[in-house]
């Protein structure tokens, strides 16, 4: 009898220890992102006959419930709302009829609290007047465009939203093409708008700011960036040669003066007045030194600016790998969606050069200023003609997922799996704004320090790639480590500083409150299962032991 129990307990221990690393072994091989579009309840459609390739994609709790909810443009209309159920799954919102400019051609969206009553308004480009639209407290949404004065009847593709002057209001960027090809070929492009804040739910044009006539370049998008670490939000713009071939714009913050406000038109001596039929633009600090590098697309070799720190850029797309000569880009990203402390970068592929469709590629960050592009083995690797691309982690698992927007097949929501399997540390950071801060904290940058001395920046903007409208929080990736400090400057200058803030969680910060870290020792779902494990090994022990007293 003691022979067979001896027996039955070594089957018993062996078949757990085979389960368990066949389990680690498929974790090990499964890709890190999975198609849940039907799952998930995203059924948006695009009509493939109309000339307008932008799509939108936009992330926005409209309801301030916690949960990133999501906007999707279509180019014929109707446009959809979609409410996110915290269950991983969407649903048509109730408020869809009052957003969904059914007789429009939509393209870009975004979301922003304009007004700073704590409730994310919606802005929808199209060709032809744009629609702002009030978050009515989470009950509703009301045009009101006429009297905010943003309508802006141009072909509209990107928006960006940040507080160039620091009065405590979201300034706006409309980025404008042209009327090409339904006018013929422009000489010229549709002049982009910059939209000065009042504060009282009106904005004034303030567009002869920017000096240098770059503002008529056939933009596709634009974006709010402090890549000079002044502590000031700059503006650079993405133009498109084929139409107007005056190049990038970079506007140097200089403050106010000269009429209102002083911008400096640099993009020449910055060596960022890149001529390419640019599209996309993702911004973030790749190489981990401390400022923020320019990547964007092109219909041929793409550029990856890097911020050398001096006010200056070199493209270092061929040597780094990221290139891709022989794709048409267009919406770009920079997102960590393996948690290991690096900026990765996913790219938007409408074809090749030659006609072909290429994988779009995620190139993963190897650490050493160099990428890998994983192609088909991102499992988001999509093969069709991707115009648009959103990253959120609207599951609050703590990995970044995707939305992407396909010119002819609609828009596919790939979900990131890895937090399925492993137990990579992370961080997100909701911040809100108060007083002289914007509702948003848009422009304020974020400093997170690790155990291992890694220092990661990130700076919360609104309004980049193509089309597309960010999370309103940041994310980041610790790999093992866990969070040492977290510095906080404020778009005001005021600088906060946490200590042990408890990582693998979603943290509230709102300005000029103090918060106060712990140690924290949450369980992921692997920790949680190899715990399991263990605990079904010694409760085996432990009747074994009982069975022979």
């Amino acid at each position: 009898m003691k022979k067979q129990w001896h027996t039955r307990w070594l089957i018993i221990v062996l078949v757990t220890w085979m389960t368990a690393v066949s389990l680690l072994h498929a974790q090990e091989q499964s890709l890190p992102y999975a198609d849940v579009t039907e799952a998930a309840g995203i059924n948006s459609p695009r009509d493939p006959q109309n000339s307008e390739k932008v799509s939108g994609q936009a992330w926005g709790d409209y309801d301030q419930n916690g949960w990133l909810d999501l906007y999707l443009t279509n180019n014929t209309g109707p446009n959809t709302l979609y409410h996110n159920n915290g269950n991983g799954t969407f649903a048509v919102s109730p408020f869809n009829d009052q957003v969904a400019l059914p007789d429009a051609e939509s393209g870009g969206v975004i979301f922003a609290d304009y007004d700073n009553d704590g409730w994310p308004d919606l802005y929808v480009l199209n060709w032809g007047p744009n629609v702002l639209f009030h978050n009515e407290s989470g009950q509703g949404f009301v045009d009101v465009t006429a009297s905010a004065g943003v309508a802006d009847n141009s072909n509209s593709k990107t928006a960006a939203w940040g507080d160039f002057d620091a009065d405590g209001w979201l300034d706006l960027y409309v980025a404008n093409w042209a009327c090409d090809p339904r006018c013929g070929r422009s000489l010229e492009g549709e002049k982009d708008r910059l939209y000065h804040n009042n504060g009282d739910g009106t904005f004034t044009d303030v567009t002869a700011y920017l000096p240098g006539g770059k503002t008529r370049g056939a933009g596709f998008v634009a974006s709010f960036v402090d890549f000079d670490n002044d502590g000031d939000l700059d503006i650079y713009l993405v133009n498109d040669e084929f139409i107007n071939p005056v190049g990038n714009a970079l506007w140097r913050n200089d403050g106010p003066g000269c009429d209102g406000w002083c911008f400096t038109e640099i993009s020449q001596q910055a060596q960022a007045d890149t001529r390419v039929m640019g599209m996309g633009l993702a911004t973030g600090d790749y190489d981990r030194d401390g400022d923020l590098d320019f990547y964007f697309s092109n219909a041929g070799p793409m550029t990856l600016l890097q911020n050398q720190g001096d006010g200056t850029f070199n493209n270092m797309a061929e040597l780094a790998g990221v290139q891709f000569p022989r794709g048409i880009g267009w919406g770009a990203v920079f997102l960590d969606y393996n948690n290991d402390g690096w900026q990765d970068l996913y790219l938007a592929v409408a074809e090749a050069v030659q006609g072909e469709s290429p994988a779009n590629p995620l190139f993963h960050n190897n650490g050493d200023g160099t990428f890998t592009n994983l192609g088909q083995m991102s499992g988001a690797g999509h093969e069709g003609r991707t115009i648009g691309v959103a990253a959120a982690d609207y599951d609050q698992d703590g990995y970044v997922d995707l939305v992407i927007g396909n010119y002819d097949e609609g828009y596919v929501l790939y979900r990131n799996t890895m937090g399925d399997r492993y137990d990579d540390h992370w961080l997100t950071l909701k911040l809100v704004g108060g007083g002289p801060v914007n509702r948003d904290a848009v422009g304020a940058r974020v400093v997170v320090t690790d155990s291992d001395g890694r220092r990661q920046i990130q700076e919360l903007k609104n309004g980049s790639s193509v089309g597309t409208g960010d999370p309103l929080e940041l994310t980041f990736g610790l790999g093992k480590a866990i969070v040492e400090h977290v510095q906080i400057t404020w778009p005001d200058g005021t600088v906060q500083v946490i200590e042990k803030l408890p990582h693998d969680r979603r943290h509230i910060i709102p300005y000029g409150q103090e918060v106060k870290g712990d140690a924290g020792f949450p369980t992921t779902t692997v920790g949680a299962g190899l715990l399991l494990m263990a605990v079904l090994i010694v409760a085996l022990l432990w009747v074994r032991r009982r069975r022979k007293a």
